[in-house]
């Protein structure tokens, strides 16, 4: 089963957790609980430091928590939980960085955890009553690598006003008007660096490229800092989970002194390089695009694909992988048949409206329209998005002079270079965008 949960990319282990007897400040006149960032910092640390001394009955007996978490789980769950764990990701080192911040009505306390293997973010969500009403493991956000000499990151935050995103830009550190590459997600809650596993790709591409005199912005996905939320609305659709953004981090670059407005190119990555021809509609001020790892197949060819490869790598299918690809199967035909999924229903992470709006998307069609330069890349060792997809893009733009093909023998989804029969596995060894792909992306803007 292993194998094919691996095909998500799955490293959040969600559980929800709950503890008691904290002690919250209370107002004598309300007799209400008052949390604040104070708050959820000092209770939020407290919890965390015992549940990794191993002090699982104290942590869930002097923290409080809700009704929902107290069934969810206790001390043997969460011993079997924490063996998983250092099982999955090594040894525990120590804690690196935390913050509380604020989503809805609830305060997250949360803390870079640094493991032998692995990095993640430890999470525990405050409700308003002071209670613990969740725990996770998600993302690691406190990046601690040095910034490379010679060029310099500047925090940014921009987008729709309900929907405000995090982002850096890396430019050379010195005076001067750049070029700039906004980086566009794939599939999934990702932060700015893109992390998978141990790597990070859009920090490589962000620590190289200003090394060629070219700025570059990525940011936090929308599905990333408003999870919840984003579960929640059920018309949403790639505009909302990434096109916007991208319109929104043009229309917030043009305003920077230090960037060259007529200068601003886009990389998409798998996800977000299906969607090039749609965001090109979008983004006419745009100089031109990078389409890495793209695709012109739908989701629904390319999962149970997908699901297939990764049941198959240890020449064996189980009866609990064939459900599994059974269930793929099933689901792709759904989103390939959007009329099929009733209002409620969730498939594959989304509603509805999100599978209709894709079903109606022709990206090869629309890819005709762009009239700007536009890099197609792709690793030929890519088993996520196979090179037959990148062949297909050739094939139907091999005669617009404006396209520029690319093929990387040895490099996989991540951009990254490896040997061997291409796995899940290669993402928790550290990595590094391949150099010569770096190069190719810098010549195709400066040139």
């Amino acid at each position: 089963m292993r194998k094919i949960l691996l095909l998500l990319l799955v490293i959040l282990l969600i559980f929800a957790v709950s503890c008691r007897n904290a002690s919250p400040q209370t107002d004598e006149t309300t007799e209400m609980v008052i949390i604040d960032l104070q708050f959820a910092q000092a209770q939020g640390q407290a919890y965390i430091e015992k549940l990794f001394s191993g002090q699982f009955e104290e942590a869930l007996k002097n923290h409080p928590h809700d009704q929902a978490m107290v069934k969810a789980v206790d001390a043997d769950k969460y011993n079997t939980l924490f063996f998983q764990l250092y099982q999955q990701y090594g040894e525990f080192i120590k804690f690196s960085g935390s913050d509380v911040s604020e989503k809805g009505e609830y305060l997250i306390y949360s803390v870079g955890v640094i493991f032998e293997k692995e990095s993640l973010n430890a999470n525990v969500v405050f409700n308003q009553a002071g209670e613990i009403s969740g725990m996770n493991f998600g993302v690691f956000t406190f990046d601690d690598t040095p910034t490379p000499i010679g060029i310099k990151e500047i925090d940014i935050t921009f987008g729709l006003s309900e929907w405000k995103l995090a982002g850096k830009i890396t430019l050379p550190d010195k005076e001067g008007k750049y070029p700039l590459l906004i980086l566009v997600h794939g599939s999934g809650a990702n932060n700015m660096n893109e992390t998978v596993g141990l790597n990070e790709p859009f920090m490589n591409i962000a620590d190289f490229l200003p090394t060629k005199n070219i700025a570059v912005l990525r940011y936090d996905k929308r599905t990333f800092t408003y999870g919840p939320e984003m579960a929640d609305l059920k018309t949403l659709t790639v505009y909302d989970e990434t096109i916007d953004d991208v319109k929104e981090a043009i229309a917030f670059a043009q305003t920077l002194e230090y960037i060259d407005k007529d200068n601003i190119w886009i990389l998409g990555h798998s996800l977000g390089a299906y969607l090039i021809p749609r965001i090109a509609e979008e983004t006419p001020e745009a100089k031109g695009y990078v389409m890495a790892a793209g695709m012109f197949s739908t989701l629904a060819e390319l999962v149970p694909y997908q699901t297939e490869y990764l049941a198959q790598l240890d020449g064996t299918i189980t009866p609990e992988d064939q459900n599994m690809i059974d269930d793929m199967i099933e689901q792709s035909y759904k989103i390939n048949n959007p009329s099929l999924i009733e209002d409620d229903e969730i498939v594959l992470g989304a509603y509805k409206a999100y599978w209709e709006d894709l079903y109606a998307y022709d990206p090869a069609t629309l890819a005709k329209n762009i009239s700007k330069p536009v890099l197609v890349i792709q690793g030929e060792r890519d088993y996520q998005v196979p090179s037959s997809e990148y062949y297909e893009i050739y094939e139907e733009m091999k005669d617009y002079p404006n396209y520029t093909f690319k093929l990387y023998l040895g490099v996989n989804h991540l951009l990254m270079h490896g040997e061997g029969v291409p796995s899940p596995e290669e993402y928790y060894v550290k990595g590094e965008v391949y150099p010569p792909l770096l190069d190719d992306i810098a010549t195709f803007i400066l040139e």
